[in-house]
């Protein structure tokens, strides 16, 4: 039987208040190994939680550098590459500002543009999650770095849920 993916609650940090979603200044990230950008209590998580993987002798990085920080054009581009207005019967639906969109056959789920926790710097995808033990690593280690899951569909997808804090890990 496969384990449920842990999901808990995000709190957000201070810095983020008053700031606009995919629209943060070079300021409020900090580049991630091996590359990406995350909000920097999130990159000091991320930067724990890889070099603890690496010791067990797991490999974690991003799927791509916009599978960290997300600009909201990028967001925008994603979501029209997956989504349609075109009727697409028994497919999922999503509706943003009002609109219905369809999920297109063979695409994975996507945030409205400006709501993705990637547009916030607090989400990572994660490369081949289901290889080489990284899911069973995660399902193991993730929330004490203070990384949770958002959806039980979405195994790669880890956010950062500590807000400004930074977990208390010794690697």
């Amino acid at each position: 039987m496969a384990r449920d993916l842990p999901i808990v609650k995000p709190v957000i940090p201070e810095g983020l208040k008053g700031e606009k979603n995919g629209q943060l200044s070079k300021t409020k990230l900090v580049t991630i190994e091996p590359f990406g950008k995350l909000y920097p209590s999130a990159a000091e998580a991320w930067r724990l939680m890889r070099e603890a993987a690496r010791l067990d002798e797991i490999r974690l990085r991003p799927t791509s550098s916009f599978d960290t920080y997300r600009p909201l054009s990028v967001q925008e581009a994603v979501f029209r590459q997956r989504y349609t207005q075109e009727v697409l019967e028994g497919r999922p639906t999503r509706t943003c500002e009002g609109v219905l969109y369809w999920l297109r056959p063979g695409m994975a789920a996507a945030a409205c543009a400006g709501t993705s926790n990637h547009g916030w710097g607090l989400a990572v995808d994660i490369w081949n999650v289901g290889k080489n033990g990284r899911l069973e690593w995660l399902l193991d280690n993730a929330l004490r770095f203070g990384f949770s899951w958002e959806l039980q569909s979405e195994p790669w997808h880890l956010r950062y849920v500590l807000g400004d804090k930074t977990p208390k890990v010794a690697v």
